[in-house]
């Protein structure tokens, strides 16, 4: 058996139970409020991981290289759903955060040596056929002539990023994204 705790000691275990249980709140509604100020954690590598801020969409300035965060067809997010985290976007996955390769107007080829955008390949934009464990992926090959409101989605920081050449091009983007603290 132990022996009985003094009362000083009780005082302090009180005293450092209140201060985490007080950290933790505060900590929490400091997550809220930036959750509704418009700030999110990118936590995977298709971007410099960090934070970054939502900001509006204004698809009337929408341009090449342009951050955003977007959300797939329903029926492409199921086809990727295994390689995504639970999300809001119909078929239940992420947004996905990732660069515009292309905008309406814009002609995007996607064949097996990467993907073309107004006539010239992107750098490291192959697709991948098989994954890590050696299961078939179904890139989106073809010709696509993006309409008003369709956006090719691209990351070249990691092979297997999920993106348009997976999900095809997306037209519900969600926002733009600015980084404010990253680590590249």
């Amino acid at each position: 058996m132990s022996a009985p705790r003094s009362p000083a000691r009780r005082r302090a275990l009180r005293l450092a139970a209140r201060s985490s249980l007080a950290l933790g709140v505060v900590l929490l509604a400091v997550a809220l409020v930036a959750h509704v100020v418009g700030v999110r954690f990118n936590y995977t590598t298709s971007l410099p991981r960090g934070l970054y801020l939502t900001t509006a969409f204004d698809p009337a300035a929408a341009h090449r290289g342009e951050l955003v965060a977007a959300c797939p067809s329903e029926e492409a997010a199921e086809a990727v759903a295994e390689y995504l985290p639970r999300g809001s976007c119909p078929g239940g996955v992420i947004e996905l955060a990732k660069r515009l390769a292309a905008v309406p107007g814009d002609t995007v080829v996607l064949d097996s040596s990467g993907v073309w955008v107004a006539g010239r390949l992107l750098p490291d934009s192959a697709p991948l056929f098989y994954d890590r464990r050696g299961r078939p992926l179904y890139p989106r090959l073809g010709r696509f002539d993006l309409g008003p409101g369709e956006y090719w989605l691209f990351s070249n920081r990691v092979r297997t990023s999920v993106d348009s050449r997976y999900v095809g091009p997306v037209s519900d983007v969600r926002s733009g994204l600015r980084p404010l603290l990253v680590e590249d």
